[in-house]
């Protein structure tokens, strides 16, 4: 039973930690595509004013 309890609470502390690095990853990867598309959207307003 005691050893039932610690497999859980490690699966439960292993899938929280996998889960916030692919949450890190992805708010990068979108914070770089939000970055691109900004700059794109500026360089498109300069270019057609």
């Amino acid at each position: 039973m005691n050893l039932k309890i610690h497999i859980n609470f490690l699966e439960k502390y292993l899938a929280d930690f996998v889960n916030d690095i692919e949450y890190k990853t992805i708010t990068k990867k979108l914070k770089e595509y939000y970055l691109m598309a900004d700059v794109d959207d500026q360089i498109f307003h300069h270019f057609c004013s």
